[in-house]
């Protein structure tokens, strides 16, 4: 992203430059050397990484159905071009720290409400898993947030010519629906 940063900024300055590199393969590899050129010698300050967080280990199971942990919702955005078939959101959730994880893991989620089991008596819904799309740093590098991408799981019945919402995903649904503070 920083390389990305630096060559429109390098084209900004220097039009003569941007005109070369859109027509002469020869003035683009020049341009592109001196892009890498400028962002080798560039600074770049680090962040304080918060130690504590790298030495969590590999939590297992912290918490259940019985006893769940309950996060807040603090943004749903989708993700993806109004013409794209679906519907993709980033979900962040306020974690407050209290529900450790590493990259690569995946957070089960339990959605309000209950169905009827194959036995007829109502039950709460099951437990969902969605990986987890955030270091374990979270989105502002301190650890209480974390987040998950969620495609919206909807079923088009080409008898209706619609969605059919006795089909909709539960879990993806109340996630893709929820709104900051939930």
């Amino acid at each position: 992203m920083a390389m990305a940063s630096l060559m429109s900024a390098s084209m900004v300055q220097r039009p003569s430059v941007a005109k070369a590199f859109v027509s002469k393969p020869a003035a683009r590899a020049a341009v592109s050397v001196n892009v890498r050129a400028q962002a080798a010698s560039t600074q770049l300050k680090r962040a304080d990484v918060p130690l504590e967080l790298e030495e969590i280990g590999l939590p297992m199971n912290t918490f259940g159905p019985k006893s769940p942990f309950t996060g807040k919702i603090v943004s749903v955005e989708r993700i993806v071009g109004p013409k794209a078939t679906g519907e993709t959101c980033h979900i962040i959730i306020q974690t407050d720290k209290k529900i450790p994880f590493v990259e690569g893991q995946s957070y089960g989620v339990i959605p309000p409400g209950t169905k009827i089991n194959s036995k007829g008596k109502e039950v709460p819904h099951g437990t969902r898993l969605y990986s987890i799309a955030a270091t374990r740093y979270g989105d502002n590098f301190d650890g209480n947030t974390t987040s998950l991408c969620v495609r919206r799981a909807t079923y088009w019945d080409p008898e209706m010519g619609k969605d059919d919402p006795a089909k909709k995903g539960i879990c993806s649904n109340f996630l893709c629906d929820a709104a900051p503070g939930n």
